[in-house]
């Protein structure tokens, strides 16, 4: 049986990622299973997840994936590199995924693969260059990558080519034996209000729900997926949104000096001093975002560190899997989990006394995962989600 990894954010599930799923076995068989490393409560652009992560693995697996793996809190908050580095860590250490599938705005796999090559040359003085004259990371190795190859360069100004590059550099850092899949992105484009074909972007999704509009999210959503959706909202466990948080966040903050702040950059750039004015001239998350961003701090990343330092989540801790978490099984789940028993070195957690029963070396991971999930549910509407200790509680979806 082949098995397929894909990694996904999946907030929400809509129709693009459905078609997705369906490529994939299109190409390489109608009995592939597919497993998803996906985000759990936090997303890569620096967010919250709109609805929280067992919902959306239930969607995921009602609406064709095999089995849904939470993706490590770290490279959830981590640049696209690290967030490619710990998902292709995980789906590789489950030691049983035969290729990875990944969507991309041009699909050429030999341009991509020519531009993850160059990419991994953080050395490379044009692009040191670039870092120094103010440049973001993602600007600089742009244009480092366009200097030696336009073509490669050029498939690094979408998101979506530049996830689809980190996954490969990650493939061949990791010396990976799983082959890549890459799979065209038509539709909406990110930030998009376009629907074409009825393929949005997630984000416009989630802006209709921030509006309090989720009717019109239904065309543009698998019905299992908008079922999930809205029982959510009607528990008042959705929209899940920042601005929920701003008082809590706040709280936290201010008690935080720039030298402070460093734990969670990695280092000493400039942005500690900027974001600490920002936390103290500011009274909501989005409000000191703004103040801080540049064109070298980018809004995604001001996010990201802001958030690592509510979560206490510092820097240096590495984005790969300490232990694999288990939120859904689907059709052919079982059989993947019977695999991963000989073939995967981490422990597996499906039912949460098995958490408890982690190594030592492990628990502070563990504590970590479970405050993030405590402090998100703060960001529900209704009160009744407000309680913590959820992350010993909950347990996987699994398709009857």
């Amino acid at each position: 049986m082949k098995i397929c990894g894909v990694v996904a954010e999946y907030n929400p599930f809509h129709n693009g990622h459905a078609r997705h799923l369906a490529e994939t076995r299109r190409r390489l068989g109608e009995q592939t299973a597919v497993v998803c490393a996906m985000s759990g409560n936090y997303v890569q652009r620096g967010d919250l997840a709109i609805v929280e992560k067992y919902r959306r693995a239930q969607a995921a697996a009602q609406c064709g994936a095999d089995l849904v793996l939470e993706l490590p809190l770290p490279a959830c908050l981590c640049s696209a590199s690290g967030f490619a580095r710990g998902a292709v860590s995980l789906l590789d250490a489950l030691g049983c995924v035969t290729h990875l599938s990944f969507g991309a705005e041009h699909a050429d796999l030999s341009r991509l693969q020519r531009a993850a090559a160059f990419s991994q040359c953080e050395e490379n003085e044009l692009f040191q260059q670039g870092l120094s004259a103010g440049l973001s990371y993602a600007a600089a190795m742009q244009q480092a990558v366009t200097a030696a190859d336009p073509e490669a360069g050029a498939l690094l100004s979408s998101p979506n080519n530049t996830l689809a590059v980190e996954y490969l550099s990650a493939l061949q850092t990791l010396h990976s034996n799983m082959k890549p899949v890459a799979i065209e992105r038509i539709g909406g484009a990110h930030d998009s209000t376009d629907t074409p074909d009825h393929l949005p972007s997630a984000s416009y999704l989630r802006s209709l729900l921030a509006q309090g509009n989720p009717i019109s999210c239904r065309p543009l959503m698998p019905e299992a997926s908008f079922a999930v959706l809205k029982q959510a909202m009607e528990e008042g466990a959705a929209p899940v949104l920042r601005g929920a948080i701003d008082c809590a966040l706040l709280a936290h903050l201010r008690r935080f000096t720039p030298e402070m702040l460093r734990r969670y950059l990695g280092g000493e750039d400039g942005l500690e001093y900027r974001l600490a004015d920002a936390i103290r001239g500011n009274v909501t998350f989005d409000a000191i975002c703004a103040a801080a961003q540049t064109r070298r701090y980018p809004l995604a990343r001001v996010r990201r560190v802001l958030l690592r330092a509510w979560l206490d989540l510092p820097h240096h801790i590495p984005p790969e899997p300490a232990y694999v978490r288990v939120l859904a099984i689907g059709a052919r789940g079982r059989e993947i989990l019977r695999r991963m028993k000989t073939t995967c070195p981490l422990p597996v957690i499906i039912k949460p006394t098995a958490a408890r029963r982690l190594p030592d070396a492990l628990q502070p991971a563990l504590a970590r995962d479970a405050l993030a999930d405590d402090l998100y549910a703060l960001a529900c509407p209704a009160p009744t989600f407000h309680v913590g200790g959820g992350h010993f509680r909950k347990t996987p979806y699994t398709l009857p």
